[in-house]
């Protein structure tokens, strides 16, 4: 049988993972050979960024990860995988139906962030990241930017009372963790091409010592109202 557990917090990266490297129990099925080496272990949380109503499950092999669908913008919090090559894949919450499937790959004692993205079921497809900051100091949060908004123009985003600048990431683009000496704050989207402010997020209350992403959510040309483009946070 097959487990997954959740973790709660990226800051508690360390003490979690001299917890797992000595355990065998995660995704361990049986094996005909004892002498088999276990494989190290990885982590993986998952973001439901494909703008649709339908809520999603996420499998890895033939297990489900979610106790509940995913909706759009929401999370799975951290779990634990073993390292290598993984097929994954996603269908409507409750259906048996693929909608993608595809092969990823994770590296053991390392985190990472996989974004369900696309526009269309048609071209729905899975963005892998690695996710490496270092601890941030007490007074500071630390932040990345992904433009995960299938059909906008390449963006920026701005924080408000802050030099802090993430520029011209076209979909699919990120930047690296940045640490950011800022509490609260306001985040604007811009267009990079014409500098039109996309979208806003006002008064953002980040708790410092944690980490973020920031990331470009829905589409720029939509009329159904909870998929236009806007901004997320999303703690890890």
């Amino acid at each position: 049988m097959k487990t997954f557990l959740t973790f709660n917090s990226i800051s508690k990266r360390s003490s979690l993972f001299v917890a797992l490297i000595g355990s065998a129990v995660f995704f361990n099925s049986c094996k005909n050979d004892i002498n088999e080496s276990t494989p190290a272990i990885s982590a993986l949380t998952v973001v439901n960024a494909y703008p649709n109503d339908n809520t999603l499950d996420f499998y890895i092999g033939n297990s489900k990860v979610n106790n509940t669908g995913i909706a759009f913008g929401e999370k799975i919090n951290y779990f634990q995988a073993f390292e290598g090559a993984r097929s994954v894949n996603v269908t409507v919450a409750g259906s048996l139906t693929n909608l993608k499937t595809k092969s990823i790959s994770l590296k053991g004692g390392m985190y990472h962030s996989l974004f369900i993205i696309g526009k269309t079921a048609e071209d729905l497809d899975f963005l892998v990241l690695e996710d490496t900051p270092t601890q941030p100091k007490e007074n500071q949060v630390n932040l990345r930017f992904i433009n995960l908004s299938p059909d906008a123009t390449a963006l920026s985003l701005e924080l408000v009372g802050d030099t802090t600048k993430f520029e011209d990431k076209a979909f699919k683009g990120f930047t690296p963790f940045k640490p950011v000496a800022i509490a609260k704050s306001k985040f604007v989207l811009k267009d990079k091409a014409d500098n039109s402010i996309k979208a806003t997020l006002e008064s953002v209350d980040l708790v410092k010592g944690k980490t973020y992403t920031i990331w470009a959510k829905g589409l720029a040309t939509t009329t159904t109202e909870a998929h236009k483009l806007s901004i997320k946070v999303s703690e890890y």
